[in-house]
Parts: structure tokens; sequence; C-alpha cells
């Protein structure tokens, strides 16, 4: 078992990285546009 998560980690540390990115972008794109809204 510990082979198995040693081998997987850096697969579950990209996707880590990768969610919490997106969830960053997701963010900031719902603030600036309550801040600029289109006229």
């Amino acid at each position: 078992m510990q082979e198995l998560l040693s081998e997987y980690l850096p697969i579950l540390v990209f996707i880590g990285i990768a969610v919490g990115l997106s969830a960053v972008i997701v963010i900031a794109s719902l603030v600036l546009a309550k801040q600029a809204p289109d006229v």
C-alpha cells in the first residue's frame, strides 16, 4: 500500500494544484465581474 501511495503522490499533488488554481481563477473572475459590470 505504501508503494502505491508513493507512486501516485505526484499525480495527487498535480491534481491538487490544478483544482486550487482553477478555484482561484474562478473566484477572481467573479470578484472582477462584480467590480466592473458590463455596461
